[in-house]
């Protein structure tokens, strides 16, 4: 009885902190942009477009956070990892684009966010600070 406490314990938390987690789009506070829809989002991420529908330059950067890239460029755009890798590799041989820079520490990205006027980039609903703008949400958790 015991051993069953404690896994239905277990499940309900872990459960609870993925029911939390909510992946969305994020500027800096100042960025004049009030929201951007899933297509113009995928366009900017990858580099089909450099510019916010406002014509001011978009920066992508994101998380090297293999997970939730891969569910991120899936769900806004519908390619696989191996389809991604496939769809950058053209691109930087046709100098065409490259990947948005990446970056290993939140902290990092999220000061880049905050100071870069033009910079977007997708996180946690919960590592959203004051000074970050929130221009998208996924309505399916990632």
């Amino acid at each position: 009885m015991k051993f069953i406490s404690l896994l239905f314990l277990i499940i309900s938390i872990l459960l609870s902190s993925t029911v939390n987690s909510q992946v969305v789009v994020v500027v800096a506070k100042n960025n004049p942009l009030k929201a951007l829809d899933d297509t113009y989002i995928a366009n900017i991420f990858l580099s089909r477009t450099n510019r916010f529908p406002n014509g001011d330059k978009a920066i992508p950067i994101e998380l090297t956070n293999l997970a939730l890239r891969n569910n991120f460029y899936r769900s806004i755009a519908g390619k696989s990892p191996h389809q991604l890798s496939a769809y950058w590799t053209t691109l930087v041989f046709t100098g065409r684009g490259r990947p948005p820079k990446g970056y290993s520490d939140i902290k990092q990205l999220i000061s880049r966010l905050e100071n870069q006027p033009g910079a977007i980039a997708y996180i946690d609903n919960s590592q959203v600070t004051k000074d970050l703008k929130v221009i998208y949400r996924f309505t399916d958790d990632l």
